[in-house]
């Protein structure tokens, strides 16, 4: 027969008559004092079997089923497919559960039925339950919830690790990070979520020995627990104003060092080398002002050079929704992710991915916010104009879409005007141009969208950085 599982459901809503109770009292927290450099936020563990791990949650609804014994989650049966249908989203029959509890028939979910119609280019009725590539129902399988995802989403059970680094002085400061574990813990009611806080300080050598012998300890428990497919490091830190070098802590006389991207790498994720090479996935976001970090797996960047890590808040739990939960490939999900973010006004973001070409290691792509009015092609326009004085929003003269540029002039009609009253300059004026192979990304406003820059990247860059 079909392949079933429970889930508990993790949406609210329902009937329940009401209790009164006595009221509580808080409790103090008892326990020891946790480690001064690691604080574990969770720990948690799950078996791993062979293949994908199955999803946890319904395709159509994206939840589990209660604890009622009348619902089922049924198992995608399709090779390489995590998927699974609840009985709320599918009408099955009463008269014909028969047919369906036979032995060997399988379950084939909505995507993979659909996926297979779009490969033999027709157009055939959804049963759902196979026997030896045959349907068993009579008739076909009536859908009767609506999709909330796309098709080709999942509600993946993948294990994930999450880590995130914080430069010493930072520990009382609020992340994003923190948010984007909260949103994934409600997606792993069984476990296969981890999340593991890192307070560095590596201004010495040795304090670098010492952070290696301790997390390389870790790191191996951390690999015995579970055999994490998905990894997400953040790294919270200040960088150099002039440099862009990231700080590596506090020196002998109390006060912060820097060091080169690559050295600050290397001293940073080295003990944890074996479980980032181990995952099927890793992603790194550098939550500091400016620095470009380069690595061969992907990696997120912000330009600003006062980044607010805050800001990412949405950013990064678009970025669990699409990439973690629904298994997108984070390229594929940028643009979307990048939509939601609400960063367009404060940075621009860096996106690096792996490529399987020698000579191109890296493909890096730029991504600059822009309007029509204030931020025409990614050019900033000033507040002010830096002629007259005058506080303004900018006049356009002259726009060439095909082109790609428009000219503004300051509207104060007194803009220019000398001291002397005798002579007088033009108003002052902006060309704003396109950036070079710039492409601007489809927008739900009409004014604003993101640019997607193409940056030149190459091994001997590699080599030199």
């Amino acid at each position: 027969m079909a392949r079933t599982k429970q889930t508990a459901c993790k949406a609210t809503g329902g009937i329940a008559p009401r209790k009164n109770g006595p009221k509580c009292q808080t409790p103090a927290f008892v326990g020891t004092t946790p480690p001064q450099i690691l604080q574990e936020m969770v720990q948690s563990r799950l078996e791993i079997h062979s293949g994908p791990p199955k999803n946890d949650f319904c395709l159509i609804c994206q939840d589990g089923t209660p604890s009622n014994g009348k619902d089922t989650l049924y198992v995608c049966e399709e090779p390489g497919c995590p998927r699974v249908m609840c009985t709320r989203c599918m009408l099955l029959p009463a008269s014909h559960l028969h047919l369906i509890e036979q032995p060997d028939v399988k379950f084939r979910c909505i995507h993979c039925h659909t996926l297979l119609d779009k490969k033999s280019g027709d157009l055939t009725l959804f049963y759902g339950f196979l026997k030896n590539g045959k349907p068993v129902l009579p008739s076909f399988l009536p859908i009767v919830g609506q999709l909330q995802l796309s098709k080709r989403s999942q509600i993946s059970a993948r294990p994930v690790l999450v880590i995130h680094f914080k430069i010493v002085g930072f520990e009382a400061t609020a992340s994003p990070i923190d948010t984007v574990n909260s949103y994934l813990s409600s997606f792993f009611p069984n476990g296969g979520l981890r999340f593991i806080e890192v307070i560095f300080d590596l201004g010495t050598d040795a304090k670098i020995m010492t952070y290696s012998k301790q997390h390389e300890k870790l790191a191996n428990d951390v690999m015995d627990d579970c055999n994490y497919q998905t990894v997400c490091i953040a790294i919270t830190d200040h960088t150099d104003d002039t440099t862009g070098d990231p700080f590596l802590g506090y020196s002998h006389e109390s006060s912060y060092v820097a060091a080169t991207v690559p050295d600050f790498m290397n001293s940073l994720l080295g003990p944890w080398g074996q479980v980032i090479q181990r995952a099927e996935s890793t992603t790194l976001f550098f939550l500091g002002c400016g620095a470009i970090i380069t690595q061969p797996e992907d990696a997120v960047a912000f330009t600003a050079k006062d980044f607010h890590p805050c800001l990412a808040s949405h950013f990064l739990v678009s970025f669990a929704q699409a990439v973690i939960v629904e298994g997108f490939a984070l390229r594929e999900a940028f643009p979307n992710i990048l939509e939601q973010s609400g960063l367009g006004m404060h940075t621009d973001v860096l996106l690096m991915t792996a490529t399987p070409e020698d000579t191109v290691p890296l493909r890096i792509t730029r991504y600059k916010w822009a309007h029509v009015s204030i931020r025409p092609w990614g050019n900033v326009l000033p507040l002010q104009c830096p002629q007259c004085g005058t506080p303004v929003v900018w006049e356009r003269i002259q726009a060439d879409f095909s082109q790609k540029y428009m000219v503004f002039r300051c509207p104060f009609v007194g803009c220019g005007r000398t001291n002397t009253g005798r002579g007088r300059l033009p108003r002052k004026k902006y060309t704003c141009k396109a950036p070079e192979g710039s492409t601007l990304l489809p927008g739900r406003k009409r004014n604003a969208s993101w640019l997607e820059i193409p940056v030149a990247f190459s091994r001997n860059d590699a080599e030199t950085t």
